[in-house]
């Protein structure tokens, strides 16, 4: 197995690249129990594995010199040691995070390496669950369990901060609901110190700033370095945290984490009222949760402490949403006795940080979200499987707006190649492989009412030798972004002449890039099983394509990728139109996340989104790769980093908003990025 060091997701061995983010993938841990046991015998005895991750693997351990004390005992991968760097900050960090004693955050016990010059970290071993696995399972919380849990985080980030530690990836999965022998309730927090930790090893790999995007403060966004970050981004990332618990979604939502980071950076969160309609919270309970979310961290609470203590006297003045007396009354959890099992667990495995029994869930950062919301603190119950998740009665309040929660397919066998022995039989293989394309383009798609209307010419005509499943979009000029725009990306509006151009009636299908695949040796797209996909999927955008890949399909059949201009001309014609259909947003007209589909639809499946030049699926469905590197418009200055290789995304997908399916919506992402929500169509000069 490989894994991502950035999300931590385990894939096949070969696999290159994480489909999610691009990030490139790392060996998992080689070592096996057998040789473990070997090495730490001394010290400990292996029971079974916990979990693993991108820098190691967890075990539950028994600690022989302390009478068996059963531990959580993070083994690393040894090889991370021939950095000095790493080897270095493992010393300090477990140093420093094993200072911190304090009840509402993990212990560490000991430190070392084994026989074999494998790093150890040995913690306490705890049951019960994460706040992420609460939130996914329960919807969002009460202000009164909000408020005691938070409580109980800011006194162990206090304690950690007074020791000059910040923990840098503060997040639900790494805030830990655990249950004491006496059956009380306690919050721990867990992986202090690990975000700097991989950081020292994944900028040597990647190049890339560690975090998880939809927490990460904006001086992390911005690039800041670990040993300029204070207190203060960990108290924004609970900030974050908090929203979540009160709403069931966090406030920023992207596609890609490169939009996160644009978003922490320029966009003002979302009111809660704007995300939960249905409840009410008092204004200054609100007040307290936008302070600790401000841009620049002058403006954020200075401790957690003082965070948790505004919010406290906010909250026991929610109607029916008195502070308990005990945070114990709160966070019982008594039925649950036993700790979470997961096959997926550890997502952060990591010497400074430390374990739940498993680690944490993993985090699907395209969906942080979950749809319900209690009315009322629920009474202690058996603990739910993330499988059954808890809905509530019809005569419950109503249900935020907001939707299901989306489970990306299991990572599955991503690759086929084919070898093709000779230089002669490559290049025949080539130009076979070409034609076909060509030719498959004739079986395009169907594209329905408007794709008629187009070919019979109502609409803009199609030249004679126009290439199969395209049309004509004659040249012209058109305001390209709009100057009210919520996101300062789309800004300034400015005008842009295009020559004439071909543009595909829809994006590329499964069934259209399968053709491709067999006969050229491109990787498979991810959600693919041994190079092939379901039969009922083949009328599907397809995605998990990284924009290299898509440069290479146009090229195959003699046409490229269409520019940034070129795409919204196409979409929006020149009248300025803010859909592709006109200037009203329509939920019948567009798979966008108030469809709450969780997937795209068949290509053309809604005749009535054509542009004025007759082009379908120009507004959510999926995200589509244009030719051209992302840049801000002419007249704006960078807002934030931009990476040498992004590339500009345009549309939206099924999981945007009514706002980010616009004709003028931006997004970006690394080229070598695959992403389920990301597809593409080519176009072809005139």
């Amino acid at each position: 197995m490989r894994t991502c060091p950035a999300c931590q997701r385990s894939y096949p061995d070969d696999t290159d690249f994480c489909p999610r983010d691009g990030t490139s993938l790392v060996e998992a841990i080689s070592a096996t129990i057998t040789n473990l046991e070997a090495g730490l015998a001394r010290r400990f005895k292996i029971l079974r594995k916990l979990g693993e991750g991108g820098m190691g693997a967890v075990f539950l351990a028994e600690q022989i010199a302390v009478g068996n004390r059963q531990v959580a005992l993070k083994v690393l991968l040894r090889k991370l040691l021939d950095d000095p760097e790493f080897a270095l900050r493992f010393q300090n960090e477990a140093a420093s995070t094993g200072r911190i004693r304090h009840p509402n955050v993990v212990t560490i016990y000991e430190s070392g390496q084994s026989d074999d010059g494998s790093p150890y970290i040995a913690m306490e071993y705890l049951e019960g669950e994460t706040l992420r696995h609460t939130i996914k399972t329960r919807g969002a919380l009460p202000v009164a369990e909000c408020a005691a849990i938070l409580q109980q985080v800011a006194r162990g980030l206090n304690a950690a901060h007074k020791l000059g530690t910040l923990h840098r990836d503060l997040k639900p999965d790494n805030i830990f609901l655990a249950i004491t022998d006496e059956g009380e309730g306690v919050v721990k927090v867990m992986d202090f110190g690990l975000a700097k930790l991989r950081e020292s090893t994944t900028h040597t790999i990647t190049g890339t700033i560690m975090g998880t995007p939809a927490y990460m403060s904006p001086e992390q966004a911005l690039g800041m370095r670990s040993e300029e970050l204070d207190a203060r981004s960990d108290l924004y990332a609970l900030g974050i945290t908090v929203y979540e618990m009160l709403t069931g979604r966090v406030p920023f939502h992207s596609d890609t984490p490169i939009g996160y980071l644009h978003k922490h950076i320029m966009e003002a969160p979302p009111p809660l009222s704007a995300i939960s309609p249905g409840l009410v919270w008092p204004a200054e309970l609100e007040a307290v949760v936008m302070k600790s979310l401000a841009k620049k961290r002058e403006e954020r609470f200075a401790t957690a402490l003082e965070f948790s203590k505004e919010f406290s006297a906010a909250a026991g003045r929610a109607p029916g949403a008195g502070v308990p007396a005990t945070l114990g009354e709160t966070i019982r959890v008594e039925q649950m006795t036993t700790p979470v099992e997961s096959a997926r667990a550890l997502p952060s495995s990591g010497p400074a940080g430390v374990a739940a029994p498993l680690g944490a869930p993993e985090t699907e950062v395209d969906t942080p979200t979950t749809p319900v919301r209690q009315p009322t603190p629920p009474p202690p119950a058996p603990r739910r499987e993330p499988s059954a998740p808890h809905v509530a009665p019809a005569t419950a309040q109503r249900v935020p707006s907001v939707p299901p929660p989306v489970t990306a397919p299991p990572p599955q066998k991503s690759r086929m190649k084919y070898y093709i022995g000779g230089a002669l039989l490559i290049l025949m293989a080539a130009t076979v492989g070409g034609w076909l394309y060509v030719r498959s383009r004739a079986n395009a798609v169907s594209v329905g009412s408007a794709g008629s209307a187009a070919e019979t010419g109502s609409v803009t005509g199609k030249p004679a030798g126009a290439p199969p499943g395209m049309f004509a979009i004659p040249a012209g000029s058109f305001v390209m972004g709009r100057d009210n725009a919520a996101d300062p990306e789309e800004t300034p509006a400015h005008s842009v002449k295009v020559g004439a151009f071909f543009m595909d009636v829809s994006p590329v299908t499964n069934a259209k890039y399968a053709g491709f695949l067999r006969h050229t040796d491109h990787a498979a797209p991810p959600a693919w099983t041994n190079g092939t996909y379901p039969a009922q999927q083949g009328e599907r955008p397809v995605t998990g394509v990284s924009w290299n890949d898509a440069r290479d399909y146009c090229q195959a059949g003699g046409e490229r990728l269409p520019t940034e201009a070129e795409w919204e001309y196409a979409a929006r014609g020149t009248d300025s139109r803010l859909y592709p259909w006109g200037n009203e947003f329509s939920q019948e007209l567009v798979n966008s996340r108030a469809a709450a589909r969780g997937g795209p639809d068949p290509v053309g499946a809604r005749p009535g989104d054509a542009s004025p030049f007759g082009v379908l699926d120009m507004s959510g469905n999926v995200w589509q790769w244009t030719a051209d590197d992302y840049k801000p418009y002419p007249g704006r200055q960078p807002a934030f980093a931009i990476p040498a290789d992004a590339k500009a995304l345009r549309g939206g997908s099924f999981q945007s908003d009514q706002n980010h399916v616009t004709a003028t919506t931006r997004n970006l992402d690394h080229a070598s990025a695959r992403s389920r929500e990301i597809g593409f169509r080519c176009a072809k000069s005139q």
